[in-house]
């Protein structure tokens, strides 16, 4: 009796490669996957791999990524779990339902180190989740694509800005001593060397894409609000535009973290000066 051809189950091999590799880096082209595939010893073409993804429904990278993320938590690779423990055991233990939450912080601190070291451009999917210890499939649980990683990340930063600032106020109600406040925080925050703080202020000029820009100008402006606020209430001499006035100063602070030197000078000592530039020459002329 003759053997049965080995032909359909070395196919079902085939397939289950590609579905598996489409679930651990969704963001692969076919052609790079029938690469892979070859690599491993399984003979396909990047016909063969667009064949199988429409099959099943994959055949674009939103797809797949939409696909992995229906998956769920239950479907988070033994290696992030364990990623997951330690992170736990460092913090003192999850309460129920928090593994998720703290994976997505975990993935947003880690994203945001590596743009830092080599770029938006140069960092990839892949770079992000070797660095975070996880499976590429798993960064499109939390986030369909790099873009969109990026964009959280810097929402994250200027949210953890501005609360700075809003709880550095708290404690005056003259607004010339609110305004150096907020300068004061704002310069301490900026020179922290947290991550987050360096590339969200660096972040809003990298991009020429419009869409991108106008979501990363959509947190800043709600940051910059609170400026807003405060100028409008500094009693300052008619003819003063005050939107160019926060510009100015902005753009003042900002530029701290290029030529700051930690010892010669205190993030008050330097907010001090600036509001003292700022407030002489603009102190309404008194009256003989």
């Amino acid at each position: 009796m003759p053997k049965p051809s080995p032909a359909p189950n070395r196919r079902q091999e085939v397939e289950r490669a590609v579905l598996r590799h489409a679930h651990e880096q969704p963001e692969w082209g076919q052609a790079r996957v029938a690469e892979a595939m070859v690599g491993k010893g399984l003979k396909v073409s990047a016909a063969g791999v667009r064949w199988i993804w429409q099959r099943h429904g994959l055949e674009t990278a939103a797809k797949r990524a939409a696909a992995l993320r229906k998956l769920g938590a239950a479907r988070l690779t033994a290696l992030q779990k364990a990623s997951l423990v330690r992170i736990g055991a460092r913090r003192g233990g999850f309460v129920e339902g928090e593994a998720p939450l703290m994976a997505r912080e975990h993935l947003l601190a880690v994203a945001v180190r590596e743009f830092n070291r080599k770029g938006f451009a140069r960092t990839s999917i892949r770079d992000i989740a070797q660095a975070a210890g996880i499976q590429p499939g798993s960064v499109y649980y939390h986030f369909p694509s790099k873009d969109e990683l990026f964009i959280a990340a810097h929402s994250a930063g200027m949210r953890q800005a501005a609360q700075a600032l809003e709880a550095a106020l708290a404690a005056s109600r003259d607004p010339w001593e609110r305004l150096e406040a907020a300068c004061t925080e704002h310069i301490r925050h900026l020179i922290s060397g947290n991550d987050l703080t360096v590339w969200t202020g660096a972040s809003l000029f990298l991009f020429n894409s419009p869409e991108m820009q106008k979501q990363l100008r959509s947190e800043r402006d709600r940051f910059e609000a609170v400026y807003r606020r405060l100028i409008a209430a500094l009693p300052l001499p008619p003819g003063i535009d005050r939107s160019l006035l926060r510009l100015q100063l902005l753009g003042a602070i900002n530029w701290t973290r290029t030529w700051y030197r930690p010892g010669k000078r205190t993030p008050a000592d330097i907010a001090r000066h600036l509001v003292k530039v700022l407030r002489e020459p603009l102190a309404p002329t008194r009256r003989s």
